[in-house]
């Protein structure tokens, strides 16, 4: 049986991380972990779901992983759900971002830059719901964190897909360019000095790291997953 476990290092990291961010920037308890076990098996249903869309021949192929992971996600997070249902009216706000990757995934353009931006939104709200499961409220503090995590996939997407998939676009480079350092601008001008860094930080590969090379996709996920690291730590820790 063919489990479609999604192999993209950047993914992973847009799972992990906000989830992790509101658990931090809240209060962790044990709950958070049934409920991300729940949200890891979701995201594993994603890839053969998108996958059906692509290749509806492969139906057959598909539905057994299928239902084991939607089996296994309803598991963990059903109880959650029954705890604190108001997650639910969070996981609505998701729905028309998850629809448009659906769209784009039965038109096979996925890897349009704005199906990698809705993908990035759909996942930040990992960022409230971890943070309401730990404080039962959804005040500023949250939002702002949501942003920030917004803010630092999109300029790792730019980065990415100047070394890949637009390599050699010159004004894609510019506008990659132009967007880490408005970031780094931005924070700054909020009086948050610290996420500036962070931001800046991340900004030196995006306007460093050398163009016409030729890079494996396993070094590049390396870097970004090292950077979403520090990104962890650091956003966690101080903010």
């Amino acid at each position: 049986m063919n489990w479609f476990i999604p192999r993209e290092h950047g993914a992973w990291a847009m799972l992990i991380v906000p989830f992790l961010l509101g658990m931090l920037a809240s209060n962790p308890l044990w709950l958070h972990l049934p409920f991300f076990i729940g949200v890891v098996a979701f995201y594993f249903a994603s890839s053969p779901f998108l996958t059906m869309i692509r290749k509806p021949n492969l139906k057959k192929e598909i539905i057994p992983s299928l239902i084991i992971y939607l089996s296994i996600g309803s598991l963990f997070t059903f109880p959650i759900l029954f705890i604190i249902p108001e997650i639910i009216i969070i996981g609505f706000l998701i729905i028309p971002f998850f629809l448009i990757n659906v769209i784009f995934a039965k038109l096979k353009k996925e890897r349009l830059f704005v199906n990698d931006f809705c993908a990035i939104i759909a996942l930040s709200f990992l960022v409230v719901i971890s943070y309401y499961i730990g404080n039962r409220t959804i005040d500023l503090r949250a939002l702002i964190l949501m942003v920030i995590n917004v803010l630092f996939f999109t300029a790792s997407v730019f980065h990415v897909k100047t070394l890949i998939r637009e390599k050699g676009n010159q004004i894609f480079l510019w506008k990659s360019n132009m967007f880490h350092g408005f970031t780094v601008v931005c924070f700054l001008v909020l009086a948050m000095p610290v996420i500036s860094v962070v931001f800046f930080v991340s900004s030196l590969k995006a306007w460093f790291m050398p163009k016409n090379k030729r890079y494996k996709p396993v070094q590049i996920g390396l870097i970004e997953i090292t950077n979403s690291v520090i990104f962890l730590v650091i956003v966690g820790i101080f903010f």
